[in-house]
C-alpha cells in the first residue's frame, strides 16, 4: 500500500550525494513546506545514501528560509562511521545551489541493549475516545488533513495557566509508525503561544531537535495505533518560545523527545 507521506518524500538521483524532492502542497504550512514534512524528507535522504544502516537516533534541524519553491535539492554527506553509530550532514537547497533553505545533523546507528533503565511515563489525560478530535479546515495548514488529531488536555487560544497540551496522534491513512514518520510527527504540535493568549500568535521554528529511544522493531509494534505526545515550554519571552515534547506509545513507553526554538510575532 502506497501512504501519503511516502509518496510525499519520494526522492531522485541527481549528482553523486544529491537527491531532488518535489515539494508538495499537501504537507503545506499555509504558504511553506512544513518543517515535519522537511524533517521526514531528510530521513528519506540518508535512507538513500549507499552507506545508510542503523535506525534513527538524533535529528537536528535549523530552517534558514520558507520553502516555497516546486523541487529542491538535497545534498547527503557522510560525516563519520563508528562501530555503531553514523554521523551525517544534510542541506536542502535551490535547484541552483545557490540558497541554503534548511540543514540537518542526523545520528543514525545500532545502540547496544542494557539491562540498566529508567524512563519518565506520559501526562495523565483522557483516554482517545474522550478526547476532541481536531478538525480540517480552511483555517488549519493542509498537512494538518492527514493526521488523526485528538486534543487530550490543554486548550488553545485561552489564556491558559501554562502553555501545556496533550494529543492523541497518528497518520490519517494508516500508516505505521517508523522513524520518518515520527520525525514529521514531533512537528505538529501547536505553537505554544496558542495556549497563552486568545490571540492568534503564528510562530515560525527555528531549530527542532529530535532524540529517539526506541528500536524500530519498538516502533512498528504501535503499528498506526493512536501514540501521545505531551508538549510544553519551559519560557515563552521576547519573541522566543522553547517548545519541547515527548511521545509515547499506546503502552506509555518513551519513544522520542523533540526540543524547539521558535519565534513569534505580535501585530
Amino acid at each position: 500500500m502506497s501512504y501519503i507521506l511516502d509518496d510525499s518524500t519520494r526522492l531522485t538521483a541527481d549528482a553523486e550525494g544529491e537527491w531532488r524532492a518535489k515539494t508538495d502542497e499537501r504537507f503545506w504550512n499555509f504558504d511553506s513546506a512544513f518543517g515535519g514534512w522537511v524533517g521526514a524528507l531528510t530521513v528519506a535522504a540518508v535512507k538513500m545514501h549507499d552507506a545508510f544502516r542503523g535506525r534513527l537516533i538524533t535529528q537536528n534541524l535549523q530552517f534558514h528560509a520558507a520553502i516555497r519553491m516546486d523541487e529542491i535539492v538535497l545534498q547527503v554527506t557522510l560525516l563519520e562511521q563508528r562501530r555503531r553509530v553514523d554521523f551525517w550532514a544534510v542541506r536542502l537547497l535551490t535547484l541552483d545551489r545557490a540558497q541554503v533553505l534548511a540543514s540537518a545533523t542526523l545520528v543514525f546507528g545500532e545502540p547496544a541493549t542494557s539491562e540498566l533503565q529508567y524512563e519518565s511515563g506520559p501526562s495523565d489525560v483522557r483516554e482517545p475516545d474522550q478526547a476532541f478530535r481536531l478538525p480540517y479546515n480552511e483555517t488549519t495548514p493542509t498537512w494538518f488533513k492527514h493526521y488523526e488529531i485528538r486534543l487530550a488536555n490543554g486548550r488553545p487560544f485561552q489564556a491558559n495557566p501554562s502553555p501545556s497540551s496533550s494529543v492523541w496522534i497518528r497518520e490519517a491513512d494508516g500508516r505505521p509508525l517508523d522513524g520518518k514518520g515520527l520525525a514529521a510527527i514531533v512537528d505538529t504540535p501547536m505553537p505554544r503561544s496558542f495556549f497563552l493568549t486568545d490571540q492568534r500568535i503564528p510562530a515560525s521554528t527555528v531549530t527542532l531537535s529530535t532524540h529517539v529511544y526506541a528500536s524500530d522493531d519498538v516502533l512498528a509494534t504501535c503499528g498506526n495505533e493512536l501514540v501521545q505526545l505531551d508538549t510544553d515550554s519551559l519560557v515563552v519571552r521576547d519573541s522566543l518560545i522553547n517548545q519541547q515534547s515527548r511521545l509515547y506509545s499506546p503502552g506509555g513507553l518513551l519513544l522520542a523527545t523533540s526540543y524547539q526554538t521558535a519565534m513569534f510575532r505580535e501585530g
